[in-house]
């Protein structure tokens, strides 16, 4: 459906925006960021509804949205969190046994 991806493309667009000046800036966490990506990615979804729906009241709507950004945010961020430590731990290790390989 075209309006869905309308709905969907928004959120996506305004909350990547957000998250890379956000990482840029490095003055939050991962966790942090997730959660601001979580909340406008729902902002811009009831903003593109009020454009298409010409209904303004739709925004009351967006306190609840923002609870199920900012859980959907804290749950993404800490994956992505333990994520990114497992990786960077993984990369140290291979970095520290090739250094070995070359000297030993």
């Amino acid at each position: 459906n075209v309006m869905t991806l309308a709905y969907s493309v928004a959120g996506a667009a305004l909350s990547l925006t957000a998250m890379i000046l956000l990482k840029r800036w490095d003055r939050f966490s991962t966790v942090g960021v997730s959660v601001i990506g979580g909340i406008l990615h729902n902002t811009g979804q009831i903003l593109v509804a009020m454009l298409i729906m010409e209904m303004a009241q739709i925004v009351y709507y967006l306190p609840i949205l923002c609870v199920s950004g900012i859980a959907a945010g804290v749950a993404v961020g800490i994956v992505s969190a333990i994520l990114v430590k497992f990786r960077s731990a993984k990369n140290d290790s291979r970095s520290d046994f090739g250094a070995v390989r070359k000297n030993g």
